[in-house]
């Protein structure tokens, strides 16, 4: 039998988190003396714990990792586990590279090297569009925040126009609109498709009117929404450099999107501007 601090040791975690443990029922100590409460537990748990640690340096929650730990999931469960993790940890990665790209970029600016912006930039109205829009709540701006929300929130829309006997138009569009209520740092994520006049608001979209814009600059994103942050930072250094400034809230266009791998997307982003 091993002591607390003797089997902390071997494991290589602190006694407060083997406490924690044992506390959560994720691993149990082997015998508690009744007298005193010290834990006590046994060489075949170096087993369980060398698991646990595995697991959780893969990214995985404390409540996944019992799942595994305990045998809850089959092979074909932790197959799928593994795999949506793995896609969630490419997710940040790519997300990461795209805030390194952004630092190197203000870097060379404070610096004094001149912009090499390679986006195409368009300045175009657009006109009014009536659309089914449904919305769900983000904790933030940024691609970490909205990713998660706005893919799912287009599966659902298209599933309630689909079931509402709406035909699936070309181009739905993305918003996103700051909330005022709670403490200020959530957004409202709005996924819309353009639909003709006689559509009806249901039970998972509601009708909205979107106002034309006299005056957008325009660019044209191509591949993954991990990167898009890129592509909409050039676009707003684009609108600075050339007199001009923000007048309304963005829309993100898909021009291809899902079911093709992202690397395959094309996006128009939309910024509504004014002469400065």
């Amino acid at each position: 039998m091993f002591s607390i601090g003797e089997f902390a040791s071997i494991g290589r975690v602190s006694v407060r988190m083997l406490r924690h443990y044992d506390e959560i029922g994720l691993l149990t100590p082997a015998h508690v003396d009744p007298f005193t409460g010290y834990r006590w537990y046994e060489g075949a748990q170096f087993a369980v714990l060398g698991s646990i640690v595995a697991f959780k340096d893969l990214g995985f929650r404390l409540d996944e990792v019992a799942q595994i730990v305990r045998g809850d999931c089959d092979n074909d469960a932790l197959h799928t586990m593994l795999t949506n993790q793995r896609s969630e940890l490419g997710r940040q990665l790519d997300l990461d590279a795209a805030r390194l790209r952004r630092l190197d970029a203000r870097i060379r600016h404070i610096e004094g090297e001149p912009s090499m912006s390679t986006i195409t930039t368009a300045l175009k109205s657009l006109p009014a569009q009536h659309v089914a829009q449904a919305s769900a709540l983000a904790p933030g701006f940024g691609s970490e925040n909205i990713g998660p929300v706005i893919g799912p929130l287009f599966d659902r829309l298209r599933r309630d126009l689909t079931a509402a006997g709406v035909g699936l138009s070309p181009n739905p569009i993305a918003r996103y609109e700051a909330l005022e209520s709670g403490d200020g740092e959530g957004a409202r994520a709005n996924a819309a498709y353009p639909v003709g006049q006689s559509v009806v608001a249901d039970a998972g979209f509601s009708i909205v009117d979107l106002p034309a814009v006299e005056l957008a600059a325009t660019t044209v994103h191509y591949g993954s929404m991990a990167t898009i942050g890129d592509s909409w930072d050039a676009l707003h250094a684009w609108i600075d450099d050339n007199g001009y400034q923000l007048a309304g809230v963005c829309r993100e266009v898909y021009i291809v999107a899902g079911p093709d791998s992202q690397e395959n997307w094309v996006t128009e982003l939309q910024q509504p501007v004014v002469l400065s």
